[in-house]
């Protein structure tokens, strides 16, 4: 039998910590200087890295339907493999708060 490898450095059943995880984890590999996750309002519900980036910066923004619900991933910076990353993000995000 294969032992079963966790594939996430961290992780957490506390929504709050788990979507910082995730941001945190996709600003490092996506090489981004900052990624804020909102509600509908600009209410930032999660952030990795240096949110007052935003302001007067190039962000980039993708939406994520959650319980019917748009939330928007904004970041700013990154390379090449930024919006891969940022696709593949929006899936943890939905997963961790479909979840709760």
């Amino acid at each position: 039998m294969i032992p079963f490898e966790e594939r996430r450095a961290q992780r957490s059943e506390n929504r709050d910590l788990a979507l910082g995880f995730q941001l945190a984890h996709v600003r490092d590999r996506a090489r981004l200087e900052a990624l804020v996750l909102a509600d509908d309002d600009g209410l930032a519900l999660s952030a990795a890295g240096d949110p007052p980036l935003l302001r007067g910066a190039e962000v980039a923004v993708r939406i994520v339907h959650v319980h019917g619900q748009p939330l928007y991933l904004a970041s700013v910076g990154g390379g090449v493999a930024r919006d891969a990353l940022l696709a593949h993000s929006l899936g943890g995000v939905r997963r961790i708060l479909a979840c709760n």
